[in-house]
Order: C-alpha cells, then structure tokens, then sequence
C-alpha cells in the first residue's frame, strides 16, 4: 500500500468574516507546477479556505532530484482565486505579513500578482525545498510546512443617505461607544434627482461580515436628544463607489436610511 505523508499546508484567514476563516477560495497549479504533481502523484486538498499537499513516500527521491528548475529552486505555484464575485470589493490587496504566526505558521510566500482584470487576489509559490539545505534527510524531516496567508478587509468611508422627510429635525449619526464621528448631515442630490441628507464617517472603517458597530441616527433639535434609529445598518461590499472626500478620491460605502 502506498503510504503518505503530509508535504504542505496553507491556510487562508480572512478577517471580513467572523470566523477569521476566508471563504469559497479556489488554488489554481500553474501549468508546470500541475505537470509535476501529475508525475510524482501528488496528493491536493482544497475546501475553500485552505490547501494542502501530500507526497508518497516511494516518490521522495524523484521529487528531490527535481528541486531544481534550472539555475532556480523549483517551487510550486498557485493561483489563489475566489468564487464569490463580491471577493475582491470586500478585500484589500494581499501583502506577506513580517513574521511568523504565533501558532509557528509561517508567511505563505508570494509572487507579485499582474496588475490585470483578471489577476488572482495572490499567488504562493511553494519552494520545493524549503530548508535550502541542499540535504536529503533534512528535507524529509521537515516536511509537513504549515503557512498562513492573512487577507485583510477593505477599509471605507461609510456615508450614511437619509432620504424621506426629515423636515423639522436637527439629525446626528453618533457612535454609542465614542470612538467614531461622522461629519453634519448635508443636503446631497442623487442619480435620481431625488435629494437626500448625506453624512459621511470621519476615517475609514473596516468591513465586516457582522458589523459590531452601534450607530445610532438621532434628533438633536432638542435636549434630551432624541434616538430615531437606536442602530444603523452597516455597509456591505455590494454598493462601494468613488468619490472625492475633503479633496481626495476616496473608496465610499453607500448605505440608504429611509424615514
């Protein structure tokens, strides 16, 4: 019976969602990286949010007389891509983070991805060899590497549109717990021509699967002030646009509030 060992893990957190794990991921080998794995029959699993590699062991001196691709290190390639059409509105451009995880995971290694409509979120590159030691047994004993690679959410300015009547009302969108402000509601005019009272957070804020922020829309025409929305709803990566904010184009997450 052929017996097998664990070659190498990569596992995809994503802080969007509130598990930390990524969603609905694909790896896609690279036309040469798929050839080899053919030939030695290399063993690939994949369930969305991680891959993992596994080599028989009647294969290891094959595959270690192959470490080399010409004067390079052979390393496997993967297209990291996602099914979720929404992926790429809700996710930040991936970057090595610089250091080891605190669970001894190490920085899924990348290669620079073509600034395309069609380019994956990342590509990891998997050195064959990845003790550099130039020695079998040392190989075979390190096998089993586990990587991480963190995907971070993208960060927006969320503009709140308060369409309806709000004649007669002084409106405020506050945060319960004092750690955002948002700027004073301004009279916007929309695609529709219809107009509506647009108020704007003062920094980014990140997206999130379930947002945890409590906005509230008050009434501050008088004292006390009035709660009208005891909480808001939270942007979605569905309805980001561009727009100029104090002067810089800004990626904005529009979210309606109707009367």
């Amino acid at each position: 019976m052929q017996r097998y060992r664990p070659f190498a893990t990569v596992d995809v957190r994503h802080d969007y969602f509130a598990d930390g794990s990524a969603r609905h991921l694909v790896f896609q080998p690279h036309a040469d990286t798929s050839a080899f794995l053919r030939r030695f029959d290399m063993v690939l699993r994949a369930d969305g949010c991680s891959l993992s590699i596994s080599v028989a062991e009647s294969k290891l001196q094959g595959i270690w007389s192959e470490r080399m691709d010409g004067n390079e290190p052979r390393a496997l390639c993967f297209d990291v891509r996602c099914t979720d059409a929404t992926c790429t509105y809700y996710t930040e451009a991936v970057t090595v983070p610089p250091r080891a995880q605190d669970d001894g995971a190490l920085p899924a290694p990348l290669l620079a991805v073509p600034p395309t409509p069609a380019a994956p979120l990342a590509i990891v590159a998997l050195r064959l060899d990845a003790t550099g030691s130039n020695d079998f047994n040392g190989w075979t004993a390190a096998m089993g590497v586990s990587y991480r690679l963190s995907m971070q959410s993208r960060s927006t300015i969320w503009k709140y549109l308060l369409t309806g009547d709000w004649r007669g009302r002084a409106l405020s969108v506050v945060d319960q717990r004092g750690e955002m402000t948002f700027t004073v509601p301004a009279q916007e005019r929309l695609s529709n021509g219809q107009y509506a009272l647009a108020v704007h957070s003062a920094k980014p804020i990140a997206l999130r699967e379930r947002p945890s922020q409590r906005f509230q829309l008050r009434d501050v025409t008088e004292v006390p002030e009035r709660v009208l929305i005891s909480r808001l709803p939270g942007a979605t990566p569905q309805r980001l646009w561009r727009e100029t904010v104090r002067g810089e184009p800004t990626t904005v997450s529009e979210i309606f509030v109707h009367s």
